[in-house]
């Protein structure tokens, strides 16, 4: 269901840091999102802080030899992901019936029995309409904000070209971000137009499938944690 929690827990896997998966309530963040870390008793929330940590606290390996020109594209890159096609999925998945069905069906079984579906749709809902509308992008008519959303898909599919991954052959944290985004939209079950347009862009999508299957084959499902120990947890 997020993005975010997947490009976490992507990186983790990327890195090889073993960790546990615990379910998590927004309110009891500082930061009043998901996800965050407890690494050996520090809370470290918002999924851009929590890598910047991982990498200071155990190691680079996967940045460390970017050029400076590499680090501005990927940072590029991840502000158009997390910053604006984040919004269009928001839209596509919270306003619109088909995306909603599915977002509400997954969501109450996480909320008090009586009182959830009510939350959802008179409040919950409302507010989410209310954060589109705010940030600008909840503005615009259906149509303009998909146009957006496949805009932004075919710029991240011209920077990937015929590359393994966004920044050359072997992978980067950019790229834990990406597929977070990527997969999350593809694997989805609503239908709309961005993810018809996806479809349309056979290296974002076998791109897709490259990091599924070396992160999240089958024998390591999402939520399965990394290999061996308890290390860093991640409360998602």
């Amino acid at each position: 269901m997020s993005p975010f929690c997947i490009k976490v827990e992507t990186y983790l896997r990327m890195v090889d840091l073993p960790y546990k998966v615990r379910g998590g309530d927004p309110r009891r963040n500082p930061k009043g999102k998901i996800p965050w870390i407890d690494d050996d008793g520090k809370l470290v929330p918002d999924s851009s802080d929590i890598i910047d940590h991982l990498k200071a606290t155990h190691g680079d390996p996967l940045d460390r030899e970017l050029s400076a020109l590499q680090r501005a594209e990927a940072l590029q890159a991840r502000r158009t992901i997390e910053e604006h096609l984040y919004w269009v999925l928001v839209y596509s998945r919270w306003i619109e019936p088909e995306g909603y069905s599915h977002v509400r069906g997954a969501f109450v079984k996480l909320m008090p029995k009586f009182i959830g579906p009510l939350l959802l749709d008179r409040v919950i809902r409302k507010q989410v309409a209310g954060y589109l509308r705010g940030q600008g992008i909840g503005r615009h008519a259906p149509a303009d904000i998909y146009r957006r959303g496949c805009e932004d898909l075919s710029a991240l599919s011209v920077v990937l070209g015929d590359k393994s991954y966004l920044l050359g052959e072997q992978p980067t944290s950019v790229d834990a971000s990406l597929y977070g985004f990527c997969v999350t939209l593809w694997l989805f079950p609503a239908d709309n137009p961005i993810k018809r347009h996806m479809a349309t862009l056979g290296n974002l999508v076998a791109y897709t499938e490259r990091m599924h299957s070396r992160y999240f084959g089958a024998d390591r499902p999402v939520g399965s944690g990394g290999r061996g120990g308890s290390g860093s947890g991640m409360a998602a």
